[in-house]
């Protein structure tokens, strides 16, 4: 936690005007009187009034550039370079007894820029080195606090940033991806370099993690371009560690043409500039690339993964060391050369063992039992195999246990044990579709997150020109009171002020109105594509009920999703998936018959309620919205985008659910009974539809079998579902 010190000086600015009062007009004191008429009388008075009001309203804007200037030294360049001296290759200083030493020093003297910059390292250094995330997050959201009392956006922004690294560390990423929503606005305030590189590398990592490629990648650029015009030793280190994840986010895109070119254009700059502690990475990452480009010619790899070896031995890098010496091992496996790749590997267990790398251990312990088995030791290697895949299991280390399950089918296939392999392949089969369903939930967990932190944002902002459009409605009650004021004084001049002042406040009036309105309206719609949203939704589902609490007519629900629509963004751009959402939602809206609301529920989904379905054939429906999406291509620039969607259908009140659940559980079920036919149209070859039809039995015996996995429920003939398939489409 931070010390226990008042906030830094910028903080609190005093203002040198602070004893200048608003002086009241007084009648001349002389003793000599011109006369006049009342009307001359009050325009004297009136345009005394204005000059003073001018003159207060000048001393105001003095007093703020004041305070201004005093926000603006926001950081000492003494200690800066002192924390950049201090950085060294990592994220946090490298000498941890002398940066201690730094921060025992912080007081209430130092700039809030650089207070922030020097307590987020300590951040980074609790998360990294120490691993203690509740007290990286707890110090975090401090800096947070401390940076907004300023609000100075760079600090704002670096306290988020370390925040944000916090989270991802902990395991908590759909709260990271809420914080880069929240983040947004202060980083795009922001004009410190560094603080640039810094969070937008930051959050480009957490967006790649979570698979939201495009996002991770705009990321990524902002912060290439903070660094473009930048030099020196700190720089070159920096563009490196962006280098390799740009390059690692389009290797796993698949993009390795590009991703070769990157790591060879960085490597080059680390031998040229001597920058040599991301070389072992780079190489490592050359070297997959190449297996992925040139499959027929594995020694590339073999090359490649021995230079990353070299450097990783200079550095003293022992984890690279056995990644390296595993990654050659496994490519001479490929190539079977055994007796070669056995020794590597034992050189690779020697250093995992001194060094308690039990991951590691695993791997290169398989490659060898693997070598036991294309020696023909079917026994003793698959045993061993099968020892290692115990532990992935116990370890809930469910990608690598995926991976080992392949290798130990293929054993299995050599052995010529064809029972075990048939078993091993579908528990392969019932672990990958785990693994996707867990990354599903994961994902959809992130996106609430981010909708969550998106409707905050929203809100605030809402809330803050509902203050300004009050501060407008202040500012006429003070005119009006001047108005009065005049009045006391001269009738027919009060007279006048107030007809004008009335004018202006009604004007000002029918702003706000138009302006609450267009807010209104605004929380309801999607901006792409003009149709309703999530939130409009609800307060259609609040509709649905009558004053008994019990639904007042039959409806249906139906939810479609786009097929290969992260294909189309990736191939053909954003702007060509904005195109299809907005002619898939003109289409839905000009094929509407039965007052249907149709809602953008997600980002390639959308929601159809019928409020009434009554003498609606929803399987005819459903059908002809297969027919209406897939027949016609969407044109993009002269390119016929052609475009199908899944769907899964379902009619309300669901059958015999009627006075056993509520209202809002019926929804509920409906909803996840939607997703879940949509996933199995996904599953079982897309353009697609699923319509419910009838239970086996009564809905509340079988509403926990069918929620937690319909596919299961369909099969045991709990439920039954009507299947339509769209007509044929070519990509």
């Amino acid at each position: 936690m931070l010390p226990n010190l008042p906030l830094p000086r910028t903080m609190h600015p005093r203002s040198r005007m602070r004893h200048l009062h608003n002086p009241h007009p007084r009648a001349s004191q002389g003793t000599q009187k011109r006369p006049c008429g009342l009307l001359w009388r009050s325009i004297w008075l009136a345009l005394v009034l204005l000059v003073v009001d001018f003159a207060i309203t000048h001393a105001h804007a003095a007093r703020t550039d004041s305070e201004g200037s005093a926000l603006r030294i926001h950081y000492d360049p003494e200690l800066e370079t002192v924390l950049d001296a201090m950085l060294g290759t990592g994220m946090y200083p490298v000498d941890r007894e002398r940066f201690a030493q730094f921060l025992a020093d912080t007081d209430v003297y130092m700039p809030i820029g650089t207070f922030v910059r020097a307590w987020t390292y300590r951040v980074l250094e609790l998360v990294h080195a120490e691993r203690d995330y509740s007290e990286a997050l707890a110090l975090s959201q401090e800096l947070i606090s401390k940076a907004k009392a300023v609000g100075f956006a760079d600090a704002i922004a670096e306290a988020y940033g370390g925040k944000i690294e916090a989270l991802q560390a902990a395991g908590k990423r759909d709260r990271a991806v809420a914080a880069i929503v929240l983040l947004q606005p202060y980083l795009e305030a922001t004009s410190e370099q560094r603080v640039q590189f810094f969070v937008h590398n930051t959050a480009g990592r957490v967006l790649q993690e979570s698979q939201q490629f495009e996002e991770a990648l705009e990321h990524y650029l902002s912060a290439q371009q903070a660094i473009s015009l930048g030099a020196g030793l700190q720089t070159v280190r920096r563009r490196q560690f962006l280098n390799l994840h740009i390059a690692r986010l389009q290797a796993e895109l698949e993009h390795y043409e590009p991703a070769f070119e990157l790591v060879e254009s960085t490597i080059a700059e680390a031998m040229r500039e001597g920058v040599h502690h991301r070389l072992p990475e780079l190489y490592l990452l050359k070297g997959y690339v190449q297996g992925s480009l040139n499959p027929d010619d594995p020694r590339q790899s073999i090359a490649t993964y021995e230079k990353s070896l070299y450097w990783a031995i200079e550095n003293n890098d022992v984890h690279r060391q056995v990644v390296a010496r595993n990654n050659i091992g496994s490519v001479l496996i490929s190539l079977g050369d055994y007796r070669s790749a056995a020794t590597v590997l034992l050189e690779a267990r020697t250093i995992a063992v001194s060094e308690g790398m039990i991951r590691e251990l695993q791997f290169v312990d398989f490659n060898l039992a693997n070598i036991d088995v294309r020696n023909g030791d079917y026994e003793a290697g698959i045993e061993r195999m099968l020892a290692i895949v115990d532990y992935m299991r116990s370890a809930n280390m469910q990608r690598d246990y995926a991976e080992m399950l392949s290798y130990l089918a293929d054993a299995y296939s050599l052995a010529d044990r064809q029972k075990e392999r048939a078993d091993v392949l579908e528990e392969l089969l019932h672990l990958r579709q785990r693994i996707f369903r867990s990354e599903r939930d994961q994902m959809l967990s992130e996106l609430q997150a981010r909708f969550e932190a998106q409707e905050s944002a929203q809100q605030i902002a809402f809330l803050q020109q509902q203050n300004q459009l009050q501060d407008q409605e202040i500012a006429n009650a003070s005119l009006q009171r001047r108005i009065t004021f005049l009045f006391a004084l001269s009738v027919i001049l009060a007279c006048m002020m107030l007809f004008f002042a009335y004018r202006a406040a009604r004007r000002a009036n029918k702003r706000l109105n138009r302006t609450n309105q267009d807010l209104h309206e605004q929380t309801l719609r999607d901006p792409l594509t003009g149709l309703l949203n999530r939130r409009a939704m609800r307060v259609i589902l609040d509709q649905r009920t009558g004053s008994n609490g019990k639904p007042t007519r039959d409806s249906a629900m139906v939810l479609l999703d786009i097929d290969y629509f992260k294909q189309i963004n990736d191939t053909l751009g954003h702007e060509a998936g904005d195109q299809v959402l907005i002619a898939i939602a003109n289409r839905l809206r000009g094929a509407s018959q039965h007052d249907e609301q149709i809602i953008r529920w997600g980002g390639e989904e959308f929601l159809i309620y019928i409020p009434d379905a009554r003498h609606l054939d929803l399987a005819w429906y459903v059908q002809k919205l297969l027919s209406l999406l897939a027949t016609r291509p969407v044109v993009y620039h002269d390119q016929d985008i052609v475009v199908s969607t899944t769907i899964g259908a379902v009619r309300l009140p669901l059958p015999g659910a009627e006075g056993t659940l509520t209202e809002t559980q019926q929804l509920e079920d409906a909803l996840r009974m939607t997703d879940a036919m949509l996933y199995l149209g996904k599953l079982h070859g897309r353009n697609q539809a699923r319509v419910l039809q009838q239970f086996s039995r009564p809905y509340p015996e079988v509403r926990e079998a069918i929620l937690a996995d319909l596919e299961h429920a369909l099969n045991a003939d709990q439920i039954s579902l009507d299947i339509l398939y769209g007509p044929p489409v070519k990509r």
